[in-house]
């Protein structure tokens, strides 16, 4: 019974973190598709070659919310206004391969523009 608790257990971590991927380069792609039709509208060429990047967003790297493990998610939500949308990408794979909590998900999801 123990060996297949754990078992199950390892399968279901398995799967989580499978599904943690997909959903961080989704959220990737819709980001980068979202800046391209942004810059696509823009009428200042000089901005494109600016705003839209180049590399994937690492989910952990360089968070822009100092001390980001520590602060509750009203506190995150609120110091979420006035990111750029590849600032609100880090944030949501973050939180989306830590914590999990849907208020920062929702308010850090690209499809929330």
């Amino acid at each position: 019974m123990k060996q297949q608790s754990l078992k199950d257990l390892s399968t279901r971590v398995d799967q989580h973190l499978r599904n943690a991927r997909f959903i961080g380069k989704l959220s990737v792609d819709v980001a980068q598709k979202k800046i391209q039709q942004f810059c696509a509208t823009s009428h200042d060429s000089s901005s494109k070659e600016s705003v839209l990047p180049t590399e994937a967003v690492e989910p952990f790297s360089d968070l822009p919310i100092e001390n980001y493990d520590d602060l509750t998610a009203k506190e995150i939500v609120a110091a979420l206004k006035g990111f750029s949308a590849t600032q609100l990408l880090a944030i949501f794979n973050y939180e989306n391969t830590h914590r999990q909590r849907r208020t920062i998900l929702k308010a850090a999801s690209p499809s929330n523009e």
